[in-house]
């Protein structure tokens, strides 16, 4: 005889999760804490939903890794064990392209299939986009914000909305800026009324918000340790525990909290820069090849000069001059005082806006060759980004044991927007604008353009 599926009882499920499982939304995004329960909820949702439907409705499940997939569906198949409605359990193989330094590679990963009497079906894969384009039915993505490819992950699954299948999605955060992350922001709008998804080309997720703190005020540190009461104890040495495995507020805020790193977004995190970090380099100066970058500004944020000297093949740095609210004629002068004092071999300058002007009289003075003008653009940030990145990763440059330094390069972001453009922005706007920071990748710049080529500056204004 077949068994009913378990009541969405406390024996079960806590509150919210049995919210998530109960929520007819066709849109749904679960912005939580890891270890929650989430997947499991989910995994009953998918089970019940194929034993009730009498129709054929396909589920397709993915997660960010293999190991994850198999979780889903061992889960799965307890649940079907408990309803007695499982038809068959296989595991497929299939070919699956990942990318290597010598090009496409093919392996074999697994996917995990559950039949049910009425022909439905649940598979369960790691993430792959091309496995879910042509499919319908409901789809979930598991851990979204960590798929290798969100963004494509998406695109494939989203038209199982357009036939009236479900679309869950439910994840840890990442990163600011993340796929996941301006759907949950959008999303937090339209609950808000900011947006009307009548009019702003948004869709009206269903948003379900479980930070740990939530999750333990509704049950969740009695229920691991197995308690039939409230323990206000338990529930504060449980969320201390969360913390200290954490290690950091960052990562409690990422795993625990709901909240997107920092660190994660940044383009240069902290461990970087001080692999990188020299105390000494800014108190001599020897007699290597110097190159300048300077970045202008008059009001709102400040000038930075920053020289490296070439030791070897990496370039330390050796003066860094900081202006705020200095009059042109100042800046023009001190920055050419410095090219004569350490007889410069090249500068770039930042010549958007406001600093054209002062780029090309340094350049009446000591010719093209030696001032280059450089805009910022995005094609252009990106490439001063990568080049000082790159040389960073390789240890080929030595940065100072300075904090207003060391916060500017770590306040840099590196934003894909959703039409697969790159953006550098700064954590703090209006605060913090990464000053030493593009003055040093502008230095990074004079010092890559060839000695033999003066008619080639990769960043030149056109």
């Amino acid at each position: 005889m077949t068994k009913t599926a378990p009541k969405l009882d406390s024996n079960y499920f806590l509150p919210y999760q049995a919210g998530w499982i109960k929520d007819p939304a066709h849109a749904k995004l679960w912005d939580k804490s890891r270890r929650i329960g989430a997947t499991y909820a989910e995994s009953y949702k998918a089970v019940r939903k194929r034993n009730l439907e009498k129709g054929r409705i396909d589920y397709w499940f993915s997660s960010a890794d293999e190991s994850a997939a198999f979780e889903f569906a061992e889960y799965c198949q307890r649940w079907c064990d408990i309803i007695d409605q499982v038809f068959e359990f296989i595991t497929e193989p299939y070919d699956h392209e990942i990318d290597t330094p010598e090009g496409k590679k093919t392996v074999q990963r697994n996917r995990y299939v559950i039949w049910f009497p009425n022909r439905s079906r649940i598979t369960c894969m790691s993430s792959n986009p091309k496995r879910f384009r042509s499919k319908g039915g409901d789809v979930t993505l598991d851990e979204f914000d960590w798929h290798d490819d969100a963004d494509e992950m998406y695109s494939a699954a989203e038209p199982c909305l357009m036939w009236g299948g479900d679309l869950s999605i439910l994840t840890t955060r990442s990163f600011e800026g993340s796929n996941f992350d301006r759907k949950a922001i959008d999303a937090k709008k339209v609950l808000s009324g900011e947006l009307d998804p009548n009019k702003d080309f948004v869709l009206p997720w269903s948003y379900h918000y479980t930070p740990i703190t939530v999750a333990v005020e509704q049950g969740l540190a009695e229920k691991i340790k197995k308690l039939d009461h409230i323990d206000p104890v338990v529930r504060e040495r449980f969320l201390h525990e969360c913390r200290a495995r954490a290690g950091d507020q960052d990562k409690f805020n990422r795993e625990y909290m709901c909240t997107p790193s920092s660190e994660a977004a940044t383009l240069i995190p902290y461990d970087l820069y001080y692999a990188c970090q020299d105390p000494n380099c800014l108190k001599t100066v020897g007699s290597g090849p110097k190159y300048m970058g300077f970045d202008i500004a008059r009001e709102q944020h400040k000038t930075v000069i920053w020289i490296d000297e070439l030791v070897g093949d990496v370039l330390v740095t050796r003066v860094i001059v900081t202006l705020r609210k200095t009059p042109y004629g100042v800046q023009k002068q001190t920055i050419a005082d410095l090219i004569r004092k350490h007889d410069v071999v090249r500068a770039c300058g930042d010549a958007t806006g406001i600093g054209d002007m002062l780029v090309e009289e340094l350049q009446r003075e000591f010719g093209e060759y030696r001032v280059n003008k450089v805009k910022f653009t995005l094609e252009t940030k990106d490439h001063l980004a990568s080049l000082q990145f790159g040389r960073m990763q390789d240890r080929r440059c030595r940065v100072p044991d300075d904090q207003d330094v060391r916060e500017s390069f770590h306040s840099i972001r590196k934003v894909v927007t959703p039409t697969k453009n790159v953006r550098y922005d700064t954590s703090q706007s209006g605060q913090e604008h990464g000053d030493e920071w593009w003055a040093s990748t502008l230095a990074k710049e004079a010092a890559n353009i060839p000695h033999d080529k003066p008619d080639v500056f990769l960043c030149r204004a056109g």
